[in-house]
């Protein structure tokens, strides 16, 4: 891993584990298996990080998991810690899993985001 891996790497578990203790903040370390994807070192996501990826959106499904989530992507701010934004938007896709969030919320109100039952 590059520099850049390694300071993203150490951020995120940081604060993954400081944000509000939610079960959606601790499913965030599992996005370094995504690293080498996110930032350019590999050209497709492996197994590992698609599982990630599925383990998230498994967790993620009532109102208060969705908006903390979000809440926690936004403390992330994955654009400001060297990943490909273009990677960000397609890893869904490419793991074939669908979040309830995207990896990158940008202005997203997190306080509106609802359950699939009440869209």
């Amino acid at each position: 891993m590059g520099l850049y891996s390694v300071f993203w790497a150490v951020i995120l578990l940081a604060s993954a584990n400081s944000v509000h203790g939610s079960d959606a903040c601790t499913g965030l370390p599992g996005l370094l298996n995504c690293a080498p994807f996110l930032l350019g070192s590999v050209s497709s996501p492996d197994a590992k990080c698609c599982r990630s990826l599925k383990w998230l959106s498994h967790h993620a499904i009532n109102r208060k998991d969705k908006r903390e989530l979000c809440k926690c992507l936004k403390i992330e701010d994955l654009k400001h810690k060297g990943v490909i934004l273009d990677r960000a938007k397609a890893l869904p896709r490419l793991c074939k899993v669908q979040l309830p969030v995207p990896l990158i919320p940008g202005n997203i109100d997190c306080d509106r985001i609802k359950a699939a039952d009440e869209e």
